[in-house]
């Protein structure tokens, strides 16, 4: 049994948990807590001292898109055509300097410092917003409408999906919706991946009040 650990929101886990759970693989979903993560990370349970990670019966698993890499070949989401295949990951590695300008605003308690330096990312001249600006560009280059411009639904879809979108969940304070209204190519891409036959099933039951809420079809109507 494989065991996907990693905090109980969408955050690095949610990719791997879509690829998880469209492929055949049996795989269990743990949610810890701050007590937990530290937990683990003094008795060596996390390779790189971070989570996800993805405990198999071959060993662990870390960092967040080596795994959605090795549940994306269980759920024929990694495209067998070689060139493809590495524009996947090209997409996925060149979605990392968002992430990284995102993890300046983590771990901040004061609250009105946190929302400032978020909304600051945000502004005109700020990383958010050019990240934003080059997935604009991306997706409106994209000869098919999906993220690597792949034939199919690909990793890289998981990926830029649901990291991508739950930013204005609510769950990021500061990160307001408005936002994201900015962008034609990105609305329109919400709504392709959002009403794709698995994605719409595999949210199904999520309702509007739901964290999740982001990955609805017509979520941003």
């Amino acid at each position: 049994m494989n065991r996907l650990v990693y905090f109980p929101v969408p955050g690095r886990a949610e990719a791997s948990r879509v690829a998880l759970a469209l492929s055949n693989v049996e795989w269990e979903d743990i949610e810890v807590d701050g007590e937990k993560f530290a937990m683990m990370r003094s008795n060596g349970e996390l390779p790189w001292d971070m989570l996800p990670v993805l405990q198999t019966s071959n060993g662990t698993i870390a960092e967040s898109s080596a795994i959605l890499r090795f549940a994306g070949q269980y759920s024929g989401l990694v495209p067998s055509d070689s060139y493809q295949a590495a524009k996947a990951d090209e997409f996925i590695d060149g979605m990392g300097p968002l992430a990284r300008a995102l993890d300046t605003t983590f771990g901040i308690s004061d609250v009105d410092e946190r929302v400032q330096l978020r909304k600051a990312l945000f502004e005109s001249e700020g990383e958010g917003t050019k990240n934003l600006q080059m997935y604009e560009k991306k997706i409106g280059e994209s000869p098919t409408g999906w993220a690597a411009g792949t034939d199919e639904m690909s990793i890289a879809d998981l990926k830029l999906f649901t990291e991508l979108f739950a930013l204005f969940s609510g769950n990021y304070d500061g990160i307001e919706v408005p936002v994201i209204k900015s962008y034609p190519n990105l609305l329109k891409y919400h709504s392709k991946v959002a009403n794709e036959k698995r994605i719409k099933e595999h949210y199904g039951r999520v309702s509007k009040d739901d964290i999740r809420w982001t990955f609805l079809p017509g979520a941003f109507d």
